[in-house]
């Protein structure tokens, strides 16, 4: 049972990460409908700066802040030197564009910080806590707390904000938006700021527990995908869901069966899921497919 337990809560806390990247790909398609499969590589750059300003004496705080807001500028530059200004963009278009973009943002950072892993320590003071006979790292109150408080935020931001509300009003009709004066280009690059944000947060707490390399975003931002599918895409309730279940799914597979087969949990059961309900678990049946 204490065996359960411990792969129950590893798995959760993966599933939050997995969460988090799947309101990231949520926040872009929402707002301009797009799937941005760059959104691995804003986790990556999250924990990367973080590591490095963590080398230079950084506090913790601090330099997850500068870390967020370096990672959600990198997201405003993103939309207005590749997405902005690709000339008639297609749905197909945009989504091989976000791959590219990924692929590049890998290169430099593997250019700058190199191939290897950077172990990155923990946020809190104490290293481990004890709970039904189990040690954990303090990093996972960290991630937990964090993820929560975000989701909270978000939610609270798109629900029951006018700017929020804007975001969503402007995907379902841009035309209507700015013949009421909404400026669309920038809510867009805005969706790309939080995007950003919200994924280098991500990046940064998990950080010291997953090691830092320039190639950490692949597998995050695929599984995040995953986890974004299982839920509905669109939706955040069904993110953070669609997370949970691929987390947990994933590592109690790699604890009673294999970890060899870990990486392939995320994938199956949105495979799964795609054949029992293909809008997800959460999902609108009025999502269009793309």
């Amino acid at each position: 049972m204490e065996t359960f337990i411990q792969y129950t809560i590893n798995g959760i806390i993966t599933g939050l990460i997995y969460a988090l990247v799947a309101i990231g790909f949520n926040i872009i398609y929402s707002s301009v409908r797009i799937v941005n499969f760059a959104q691995g590589e804003f986790i990556m750059l999250g924990g990367v700066v973080e590591f490095y300003l963590l080398g230079l004496g950084w506090p913790v705080f601090l330099s997850l802040l500068v870390s967020s807001v370096f990672v959600g500028v990198v997201g405003i530059l993103v939309y207005f030197i590749f997405i902005k200004n690709t000339k008639r963009p297609t749905e197909l278009s945009l989504i091989i564009l976000t791959i590219g973009i990924s692929v590049l943002i890998r290169g430099v950072t593997m250019v700058i910080f190199g191939k290897n892993a950077y172990p990155v320590g923990n946020f809190l003071s104490f290293e481990s806590i004890n709970l039904a006979n189990l040690t954990f790292s303090s990093q996972y109150l960290v991630v937990f707390f964090v993820v929560v408080f975000l989701v909270g935020i978000l939610f609270w931001f798109f629900s029951k904000t006018l700017t929020g509300k804007l975001f969503l009003a402007s995907s379902l009709n841009p035309l209507a938006c700015r013949l009421f004066g909404v400026n669309v280009s920038n809510l867009s690059a805005m969706s790309f700021f939080i995007s950003g944000l919200v994924g280098a947060i991500g990046g940064a707490v998990i950080a010291p527990i997953s090691f830092v390399k320039y190639d950490m975003g692949l597998m995050f931002g695929l599984k995040g995908f995953a986890a974004s599918v299982v839920g509905g895409f669109g939706n955040n309730i069904g993110a953070v869901v669609g997370g949970l279940v691929i987390g947990i799914s994933e590592s109690l597979a790699a604890g009673y069966v294999s970890s060899s087969y870990k990486d392939m949990v995320a994938f199956v059961v949105m495979i799964a899921v795609l054949f029992i309900a293909p809008e997800g678990i959460f999902g609108s049946k009025d999502v269009e497919r793309v």
